[in-house]
């Protein structure tokens, strides 16, 4: 007995793993405890400890709704608009029943306004950006970007850092009051109006051309893109020039040409400008009032629209646009068709028309299928053919009804039944059809038989 004391004495006194011990249970850690949103604007909130799978619920699910079963490790949350700052509280539970509280704040997101583009009084190509046409400015000329940031309230929003950044296009944002520092992005500050103005610089020597610009709200994520125009210049006068110059619509499947329609801008020159397309039988042209194949645009920054019908058997073409303006400048711009490349896809072949079971039995009580009370119903399965079915039964006293997943066919009878016609119920022996008509005239039945 001592020795066998001893022994186990001596495998304790070893240091060995104690086989009976359990692992600890990690704590549920959850970052960051706690956190600002904005309305519209995702935040992430991540799982860095515990036992998944995960549950996560909200105190406000009107204001942040969550979805409660967690993907993975990271909950994603998008506020509900709000007009005034809402605390909201998360709680994060794993499978161990550990739990731990996120508190979020759900503040208003900011209304940002239309990025506008003004160009410098004196610009020969300035044209200030209207709900319906970009601003524009000559190639080497300066303008300036602005847009108005409010509260949910309306009130401005000053002091609020926003970012703008050339997202298309051969300019830059001055940095400096000499001019002399351009870079693709630049942030500025709100002012007491809740504006934030920044100053474009447009290349020297550039074609005309559509850009892209953004305004990015850094508190909340919110942002805004626009779009302007950079107009060629030489010798001080605007060139008379078309954006774009040319539109391409492409199709899916081949010898199959798609409708389409754009929209052309006019620039410099001197206007009102004639428009006529070079393809009558495939294009019109349009402006407010007037359609055809030679409109009049009446002013710099004008706008026409060229547009083409589809076509089941089609070619590639290039339809010519030519514009002119009073003096007898002359340029022209191009509206492409391109047929497809795919294959139409061939429509399958229906499947054989089918039902099933095609025959059932039911046994007779007492000589009779007929119900003692109340209704009896069989069912089918219906498959194939050409969708959608009509369904029906052979005899009198007997409803077939197609059921909501369009497939199962229910044929029903009660104590009013009489089948054969002339007898009462449905006497063994006897056999009524359950009768299924496809869209294509397919017809298929199964038998239902009293025995």
């Amino acid at each position: 007995m001592l020795s066998v004391l001893a022994l186990i004495a001596g495998c304790g006194g070893g240091g060995a793993k104690d086989p009976f011990a359990t692992t600890p249970v990690p704590a549920l850690i959850v970052s960051p405890g706690t956190l600002n949103v904005y309305s519209g604007t995702p935040a992430v909130v991540t799982i860095n400890s515990g036992v998944g799978p995960f549950q996560v619920f909200s105190s406000d699910s009107v204001v942040l709704p969550v979805t409660q079963v967690v993907s993975g490790a990271a909950i994603t949350l998008t506020a509900n608009s709000v007009e005034a700052e809402k605390a909201v509280t998360l709680t994060v539970r794993d499978a161990y029943n550990q739990a731990t509280s996120v508190s979020v704040t759900v503040k208003p997101s900011p209304l940002l306004g239309t990025l506008t583009i003004t160009p410098r009084t004196s610009s020969p190509c300035g044209a200030v950006a209207t709900s319906t046409l970009p601003a524009s400015i000559c190639s080497g000329e300066t303008a300036t970007a602005s847009i108005l940031l409010r509260g949910a309230n309306t009130l401005p929003l000053p002091n609020r850092q926003v970012r703008f950044d050339v997202l298309q296009g051969p300019y830059n944002f001055v940095l400096d009051q000499a001019g002399t520092i351009l870079a693709k992005t630049a942030t500025v500050v709100t002012d007491q109006n809740g504006l934030a103005i920044v100053t474009v610089k447009a290349d020297n020597v550039i074609p005309s051309q559509a850009v892209l610009i953004r305004a990015t709200d850094l508190t909340s994520g919110n942002r805004v893109d626009g779009t302007f125009t950079i107009i060629e210049l030489t010798n001080g006068s605007a060139v008379l020039s078309v954006v774009p110059q040319k539109y391409t619509v492409k199709g899916v499947y081949k010898n199959e040409c798609p409708s389409s329609t754009a929209d052309y801008v006019i620039y410099g020159g001197t206007p009102p400008y004639t428009v006529t397309t070079g393809l009558p039988v495939f294009m019109t042209l349009s402006v407010p009032g007037s359609s055809g194949q030679t409109v009049i645009v009446n002013r710099s920054a004008g706008i026409f629209t060229a547009s083409n019908s589809a076509a089941l058997t089609c070619s590639a073409y290039s339809a010519p646009i030519t514009i002119t303006d009073v003096a007898g400048r002359t340029i022209t711009a191009s509206y492409d068709v391109e047929p497809g490349t795919q294959d139409r896809p061939t429509p399958p072949t229906p499947d054989a028309l089918s039902i099933s079971p095609p025959s059932m039995t039911i046994l007779a009580n007492a000589g009779t299928c007929t119900p003692v009370s109340g209704t009896r119903t069989v069912r089918f399965s219906v498959t194939g053919g050409t969708p959608a079915y009509r369904v029906g039964a052979s005899q009198p006293g007997f409803t077939a009804t197609l059921l909501a997943d369009g497939q199962t066919l229910e044929l029903s009878w009660s104590t009013l039944a009489t089948f054969p016609p002339g007898s009462t119920g449905f006497p063994a022996g006897t056999s009524v059809n359950a009768i299924v008509l496809d869209s294509a005239g397919k017809v298929v039945s199964a038998t239902l038989t009293c025995q």
